[in-house]
C-alpha cells in the first residue's frame, strides 16, 4: 500500500469535481496534498517515500493551475463559505436519503463515508473544524460503519441517530 493512500480520495474527489464545483475540488487537492505531505514528513517505516513526495510535487503544480482559474474577486473566507455550504448540504443529504430511502444499501455506506472526508476538508481552514463538526464526521463515520456491518449479517440497518431521543428507527415517510 501506498504511503500516502489515506489522501488518495482526496485526489480523487478534486478529479470528479473540477468542473461542477471548483472550489471545493481545489481544497480537497489542497488537503490531499498538505497532509500527504506531512504523513511523508512524519514517516518513520524507513520506506521510500520519493514516489509520492514526487506525486505529491506534480500536484502542487496542478494546484496553482486550479488556482488560477479561482473566479476573480474571491478571498479565502468566501471560499470558506462554499465549502462550509457544501459540506454540510453533503450531510443533510446523505442523513436524509438514509432515514427516508425505501432500503439501506451499501451506496448510503459509502455517501456517509465520503461526507466524512468533505467533513475533515474544513480543517485547511483556521477556525472552521470545530467540535460541530468533529460529531457529525464521528456520526458519518459511525453510520458508514454499522450500515456496511449490519448488510454484511444480513439484517437492515436501524436508520437515523441512535443518540437522539426522538429517534424511533424506523423509516421517515417524505412528504
Amino acid at each position: 500500500m501506498s504511503i500516502i493512500a489515506p489522501v488518495k480520495p482526496f485526489i480523487k474527489y478534486a478529479m470528479e469535481m473540477r468542473t461542477h464545483v471548483p472550489i471545493v475540488a481545489y481544497y480537497c487537492k489542497l488537503y490531499a496534498v498538505q497532509k500527504g505531505l506531512e504523513i511523508i514528513k512524519t514517516d518513520t517505516s524507513g520506506t521510500d517515500t520519493s514516489a509520492a513526495k514526487n506525486f505529491l510535487i506534480g500536484e502542487m503544480g496542478d494546484l496553482e493551475n486550479m488556482k488560477k482559474q479561482m473566479p476573480e474577486g474571491t478571498v479565502k473566507a468566501d471560499h470558506r463559505n462554499n465549502v462550509e455550504n457544501f459540506v454540510m448540504s453533503v450531510f443533510t443529504n446523505v442523513d436524509k436519503e438514509e432515514r427516508q430511502c425505501e432500503e439501506i444499501t451499501k451506496k448510503i455506506a459509502m455517501d456517509f463515508n465520503r461526507c466524512s472526508h468533505f467533513i475533515m476538508l474544513l480543517s485547511v481552514f483556521d477556525d472552521c473544524y470545530d467540535d460541530a463538526w468533529e460529531e457529525k464526521r464521528k456520526y458519518c463515520m459511525y453510520k458508514a460503519g454499522t450500515i456496511l456491518k449490519a448488510l454484511k449479517a444480513g439484517q437492515q440497518p436501524p436508520r437515523g441517530n441512535p443518540a437522539d431521543p426522538n429517534n424511533t428507527g424506523e423509516r421517515e415517510v417524505p412528504m
